[in-house]
């Protein structure tokens, strides 16, 4: 049984598809090419790539902000009222989960910089956006980068959960979940 659901705002959408596309490229960029944040110890952190790690990781942070206040402001559409409580209940969760680390991921990514570059040269090169050096960062120790990665790992297991969630809806349930989000 197919049920029309109400769609998600345009904003709410774009919103969601961008910051898709940004985070799923960041978490799972070791596996498409090299992690671009990986250098040994006494390596140069000079290239290109752990400045762009940094500036996209600014950019997933900002649009994760923007999702926030945009959701604090416009109430999401109901849910299919044949879905169990505890699917409510789990998708609200994993939500709201998904907003802490839209935000927390690239907080701890940043104070993570500057330890991690104590034992690598050319840290003063990692700059957000070509603008802000990354030695602006505080030392709050290596904690952060362990949270970082911890924060990571989380992510790359809801972000399975979410696919899987939607392609049970979209194939077992036959809700008409997935075309709230469509463009």
């Amino acid at each position: 049984m197919i049920v029309h659901a109400e769609r998600y705002t345009r904003t709410a959408i774009w919103l969601h598809w961008v910051t898709a596309i940004l985070m799923l490229f960041m978490l799972f960029q070791q596996m498409l090419s090299d992690n671009w944040m990986r250098v040994p110890v006494g390596g140069s952190l000079a290239g290109w790539k752990p400045s762009a790690h940094a500036s996209i990781g600014i950019v997933i942070l900002l649009l994760g902000l923007a999702r926030l206040f945009w959701r604090l402001a416009n109430s999401p559409p109901t849910l299919p009222a044949v879905m169990p409580r505890w699917q409510v209940w789990a998708s609200h969760v994993t939500h709201w989960m998904f907003y802490a680390l839209l935000i927390g991921l690239p907080i701890t990514g940043m104070l993570a910089l500057t330890p991690y570059g104590a034992g690598r040269f050319d840290l003063e090169k990692v700059a957000f956006f070509r603008l802000i050096p990354a030695t602006l960062m505080p030392d709050l120790g290596t904690w952060t980068g362990t949270a970082h990665e911890l924060l990571t790992n989380i992510a790359k297991f809801l972000v399975l959960l979410h696919v899987l969630a939607v392609l049970k809806h979209h194939f077992w349930d036959r809700d008409g979940l997935l075309g709230r989000m469509l463009p």
